[in-house]
Parts: C-alpha cells; sequence; structure tokens
C-alpha cells in the first residue's frame, strides 16, 4: 500500500518561516559571535553585524519588503535585507561611510540614502519609498566611543596607532557627539519614535543597544531608559539578548570593584500599533 504524501510544516502568513524556525527565533537570547571584518568596513568604529540583522529581517519581514535602517553605518542592514531577498534601505549622516557602504557590491537592490535619520520620511520618498515594513537598526550607544574607559581605552589605542577611526564622525547633528545622557536619550527616542511616519501600522522595530559604563564605574540603564520613553509611541514586546563568546576578558575593578565584562547587547522588539 502506497505511503501516503507527507504534508507540508506549518507555514507563517506573517513571514513564511516553518513553526520550528518560529519557535527557536523566539528565545530570549542567541549566540552570534561576527567574523573578522574585511578592510572594506573596518574603517567604521562599530560595525553591526548583518548575521544579527539578518535573522531579525527573516522573521520581521517576507520576502520582497521593504526594510530601514535609519543608523546604517556602513550598510550592514542593507547587505543583510539583500541576502534574505527583502529591499533595504538605510539612512548614513557621514559621507565617508554613506561612500563605503555604497560600494558594497552585495547591496541587491537596496540604497543607503545620506543624510540625516530625522529627515527619514523625505529621504524615502525622494527614493521612491513612502512607507517600510520593517526598521532595524543599531544606534550610537551614546558617546561611549568617546569615553577613555576600560576595553574602549585599549581599542581605541590599537585603531589609532592604525590610523582607523574612534568616534562616528565630527558632525553636529550625530547623536553620538552629544555628552549630556539625558539630551542624548531624549534625542534618540524622538529619532525612532519618528520612525512611525515611515513604519507601516501593525509592524516592528528592533533597536540593537547596550547599558553604559561612565567614568567613574556608573552604569546608565540605556536599554531600559530607551524602551521606557518609546512606549510613548509603540507597544514594547520583549527582548532578545544577543550574546558574544568570542570577546577577550579584561581585568576590570580588581581586587575591590564589582565591574562586568560586558558581552552582550539588547535587541527591544517594538510593534507600531498605538493610535496616534
Amino acid at each position: 500500500m502506497p505511503s501516503e504524501p507527507s504534508k507540508p510544516p506549518h507555514v507563517s502568513p506573517f513571514n513564511g518561516l516553518e513553526i520550528r524556525t518560529w519557535m527557536r527565533f523566539t528565545r530570549s537570547w542567541f549566540i552570534c559571535n561576527p567574523p573578522p571584518r574585511r578592510k572594506t568596513v573596518l574603517k567604521h568604529p562599530a560595525k553591526f553585524p548583518e548575521a544579527v540583522a539578518q535573522s531579525s529581517i527573516e522573521f520581521f519581514t517576507a520576502p520582497g519588503e521593504c526594510v530601514l535602517d535609519p543608523f546604517g553605518g556602513v550598510g550592514s542592514s542593507v547587505a543583510a535585507a539583500a541576502a534574505a531577498g527583502r529591499v533595504g534601505y538605510g539612512i548614513e549622516i557621514s559621507p565617508e561611510f554613506h561612500a563605503l557602504a555604497e560600494g558594497r557590491a552585495d547591496l541587491g537592490k537596496g540604497r543607503m540614502l545620506l543624510g540625516d535619520a530625522r529627515d527619514a520620511a523625505s529621504l524615502l520618498r525622494d527614493g521612491g519609498v513612502e512607507r517600510v515594513q520593517y526598521v532595524i537598526t543599531s544606534p550610537p550607544y551614546w558617546d561611549m566611543l568617546r569615553q577613555s574607559r576600560g576595553n574602549v581605552e585599549s581599542v581605541h589605542r590599537k585603531r589609532s596607532r592604525a590610523g582607523l577611526k574612534t568616534a562616528y564622525s565630527e558632525h553636529p547633528q550625530d547623536l553620538g557627539n552629544i555628552g549630556d545622557y539625558d539630551e542624548f536619550l531624549q534625542s534618540l527616542a524622538d529619532v525612532l519614535g519618528g520612525m512611525r511616519a515611515v513604519l507601516e501600522p501593525g509592524r516592528y522595530l528592533t533597536v540593537v543597544i547596550q547599558n553604559v559604563r561612565v567614568p567613574g564605574g556608573e552604569v546608565k540603564p540605556l536599554a531600559w531608559d530607551l524602551t521606557r520613553l518609546l512606549s510613548d509611541h509603540y507597544t514594547f514586546k520583549g527582548e532578545r539578548i544577543w550574546l558574544q563568546e568570542n570577546k577577550p576578558l579584561g581585568c576590570w575593578g580588581w581586587p575591590r570593584e564589582f565591574v562586568t565584562n560586558v558581552h552582550h547587547h539588547y535587541c527591544l522588539n517594538f510593534k507600531n500599533d498605538r493610535a496616534i
């Protein structure tokens, strides 16, 4: 007696994923150890890994949909969108990093737009896009790159000796140049809250960020403070914690002070379903 044909797996109409892949993504933590960076993108002091962006893009969108990264850097999210069969758009304020991103051969149909994330609606409109189906970004972690402390100081020395940048830019509108924490926090929340103008209702925003330790030892709960402010614009749907196992341990605080070796980032997920 011939066997019955196997039934296709349950597939989500939202993103095309089968149920086991869906379940694995919704686990609240994951490990990603970024590979060594290519020379073409090494100039950027804090590049966002394509693998982290691609897994989120594949969950929160369907093939062919549009993705925006308002802090586009050297085009990691745009390249990740192309690899996932989506169309990515990145906004970058630094002409240098914008040029590096535009020179990549792996952006597919995606585009990098030179400008300020505050002008996302007009920049996208000029590029022929009114709305996107997903926003994912890794914004500046305050002015952390300009603070001399611990591992940041060590990385700065290495990059300086190699003639590489240790901060994003000197642009006056660059959020990474705001020294006051509360001012930075509100400015970032305003920019990300403004993404509602281009994000389709019912769709998602993901922000990859860390809490930050300042000189003197205090830890600013940046991820949690930002979640509180963005909850005025979106519904917070929970975090995924990105863990790194390949970062070297530093001996911070020994022998009397507790100082964490920070080897994780928060991927904060919000839904654009609040009434305007």
